[in-house]
């Protein structure tokens, strides 16, 4: 499926097809993003065929760190993922986002109209959780807007967060000096694998990564005054992304390697039964010469 107007298209992926594993949502997943038909955006996670966890694009993940009912389920019985579908727990264990959790599907059905593609997801689990989850993808101009709206239809409260993985990497170029990640708000950089510089709000490569790049971002307190989260900007390509999601993250991470870059912003959530909670994700896609 793909979605498109004169500047923005899309190749929106139907679900538990391009992507069917255990730890992203399979719904709105954008498998490719192509501006004015010159720049393209979406990279796998992972080059090397069989590594990772099959991430690509622009896909999300809810209970990085917060499973809901992963610690109250026995090993042999399942726990919901949302947004994916009931995930057996094989032993007394620390949630692995990097297990092959055996996955019975949730409900999920489609609607594509002319401006937009709907997904509705429904799923109850054998330990009183349950949810109905609405996703709507659709373009505005140069931004894409992924709407969310999680409605808590179980007895117990839904204790999670949720994120957006982005893997980005324009035209199929390696991370070096031409890209710069402007984040702000940001005080500091923890870095805890890989090689990157800061210098006041701007995150640069200053090396090909070889490896895994990961590293934990501190906010100032000024940052719910910013209009956007992050800007990832390419200096031969003169085109970049910038995150300008209407919330205020509970953190942010940037993970990588040599083809990829992912700023991940997070968002907590705590429903309660009866209750739901609304937020969007919008990303604005520029290039210099198009602005």
């Amino acid at each position: 499926m793909h979605l498109e107007n004169e500047r923005l298209k899309i190749e929106v992926q139907p679900p538990g097809t391009f992507y069917s594993g255990a730890r992203f949502d399979w719904t709105g997943l954008i498998s490719q993003v192509t501006l004015d038909g010159t720049v393209q955006y979406c990279v796998p996670e992972r080059l090397e065929e069989g590594e990772g966890t099959g991430g690509h694009g622009f896909c999300n993940e809810f209970g990085l760190d917060q499973p809901v009912g992963y610690e109250e389920t026995a090993p042999g019985q399942r726990f919901p993922k949302i947004g994916t579908g009931l995930l057996k727990k094989e032993a007394d264990t620390a949630y692995d986002i990097f297990h092959p959790y055996e996955v019975v599907p949730a409900s999920m059905k489609v609607i594509k109209e002319d401006d937009a593609v709907i997904f509705e997801v429904s799923q109850e689990s054998p330990g009183g959780y349950a949810y109905h989850l609405t996703k709507t993808v659709r373009l505005e101009g140069t931004r894409l807007i992924q709407a969310y709206t999680l409605l808590n239809t179980g007895q117990k409260p839904l204790q999670t967060n949720e994120y957006s993985h982005n893997f980005i990497g324009m035209n199929d170029t390696l991370y070096n000096g031409s890209y710069e990640l402007t984040i702000p708000g940001l005080e500091s950089l923890d870095v805890v694998v890989g090689e990157l510089s800061q210098q006041g709000e701007t995150v640069t490569w200053p090396v090909t990564p070889t490896d895994d790049v990961y590293a934990g971002l501190t906010l100032g307190t000024g940052v719910r005054d910013r209009t956007y989260h992050w800007d990832l900007y390419h200096r031969g390509l003169k085109a970049g992304v910038r995150d300008l999601s209407p919330f205020t993250p509970s953190k942010m991470a940037l993970w990588g390697r040599a083809h990829v870059a992912c700023p991940e912003v997070f968002i907590d959530l705590r429903i309660e039964p009866g209750e739901r909670a609304s937020w969007e994700r919008v990303y604005e896609f520029y290039r210099e010469e198009a602005e």
